[in-house]
């Protein structure tokens, strides 16, 4: 028993180093087997702190990292586009039919036979004023026609039958012509009494005039529009004023949302320029187109925007979304093969050797993206017209652009016509 117990102090770990050994009074004696677990579980935990280390190593440059993908891309192909060049202008739009109600004589309103709102035909009676005198001076007149004529009628008859003479018979028949005049007169005149619609359309407001209201000749009483058919008033620039035609197509669109679209032509072009005391602009030319009010949306009145369409042409076409500005100066990213631009960024002192070392393990037929300066004409309908700088058939990215930089090769996942 003391034997083994002598073995096993024997076989306890002793510690090397500085440090001095340390003898416990009552050490405790475990199992062989404890105490082989003991000594083996630090190196244990040494291997499970020691892996992630190494592999943080690694990270830091013992191992290559890993490529770069190119970054993806979508293309258009560059092609004609249908443009049309015109004027934009701005400017107020008037019916061809549109009409201020006026009594023509004096009276006090007796009957209101309209709303305002209403849709009205020609000659409807609107406003009945005050007419007894006038009646009864027409129901007189028309009295006195009878017998006149009745007259006319005899003594035509006694002539014939040779029983009064030729003189007498005239007299009688001109009677009878000015009773008949009379009575047109006189109803012309109560006619007057009545304020009747001059045109189809859309009674306008009626809140300033009432039962009982005395309105005077002349008085502006409400107004009545069509706008079946419209006019825009169109005041051209001088500097642009040449380029207008009679008979050029006119866009026009409402301020609205959503807007509200109309076509027409030109139809009359000022033989004079504006001047300062006049409601036109000062050095301006007054262009007027019309054009049907097909949804009938469109009001007297309404501001628009105008389009004078001076031309049409096909030029190559770039879509909006590929243009970037930079300096005012717009350009776009075009691909090229690496095999057609790679001599050149070698050569370039504005890129890394190490990207040029990239790019030399590429294939030459991998896209690059180089910024390319543009001119362009004015925009429409999305698309600019390319008046230098890109030929047909040339490929532009219209999509990460503001992610790409002249030079870096990319991943092109869609490719189509500009328009």
């Amino acid at each position: 028993m003391n034997r083994r117990i002598g073995s096993d102090r024997r076989a306890e770990p002793r510690f090397s180093g500085n440090l001095p050994a340390v003898r416990l009074k009552n050490p405790v004696r475990r199992p062989a087997v404890q105490h082989r677990s003991a000594v083996s579980a630090p190196w244990h935990t040494l291997w499970l702190v020691a892996f992630p280390l190494l592999g943080l190593l690694s990270a830091c440059g013992g191992a290559p990292p890993k490529a770069q993908q190119p970054l993806t891309v979508q293309a258009v192909i560059v092609g004609p586009g249908r443009f049309a060049p015109g004027l934009d202008v701005v400017s107020r739009i008037q019916s061809t039919s549109n009409v201020v109600m006026r009594p023509e004589a004096d009276g006090r309103v007796v009957r209101i036979l309209a709303s305002q709102g209403q849709r009205v035909k020609a000659g409807q009676p609107i406003l009945v004023l005050d007419n007894v005198q006038e009646s009864a001076t027409l129901d007189a007149s028309r009295a006195e026609a009878v017998k006149d004529r009745a007259n006319a009628l005899r003594y035509i008859f006694l002539n014939d039958q040779g029983a009064v003479s030729t003189k007498d018979r005239d007299y009688y028949v001109t009677q009878a012509m000015q009773a008949r005049d009379r009575v047109r007169a006189n109803a012309a005149t109560l006619g007057y009494k009545f304020v009747t619609a001059p045109i189809e359309g859309i009674l306008g407001n009626l809140d300033t005039v009432k039962l009982g209201d005395f309105v005077q000749k002349g008085q502006a009483i409400t107004g009545i529009v069509n706008n079946a058919m419209l006019w825009t008033l169109m005041d051209v620039p001088a500097t642009q004023a040449s380029q207008v035609r009679l008979g050029l197509p006119v866009t026009v669109e409402s301020q609205s949302n959503p807007p509200v679209r109309g076509v027409g032509r030109v139809v009359f072009i000022s033989p004079y320029y504006g001047e300062s005391d006049q409601s036109s602009s000062p050095n301006t030319v007054l262009v007027k187109a019309v054009f049907p009010n097909l949804s009938g949306e469109l009001k007297t009145g309404q501001f628009v925007k105008n389009r004078i369409i001076t031309g049409v042409s096909e030029e190559l076409a770039v879509p909006a979304q590929a243009v970037q500005m930079k300096a005012s100066q717009p350009f776009v990213f075009k691909l090229y093969p690496l095999r057609q631009v790679l001599a050149k960024i070698k050569a370039s002192d504005q890129v890394l050797p190490a990207q040029k070392q990239a790019l030399e393990k590429l294939p030459g037929s991998t896209p690059i993206a180089v910024q390319v300066p543009v001119r362009l004409g004015l925009m429409q309908a999305g698309a600019f017209p390319v008046l230098q700088g890109l030929s047909k058939g040339d490929q532009v990215v219209v999509s990460n652009t503001a992610l790409l930089r002249s030079g870096i090769p990319v991943k092109v996942a869609g490719s189509g016509p500009s328009n």
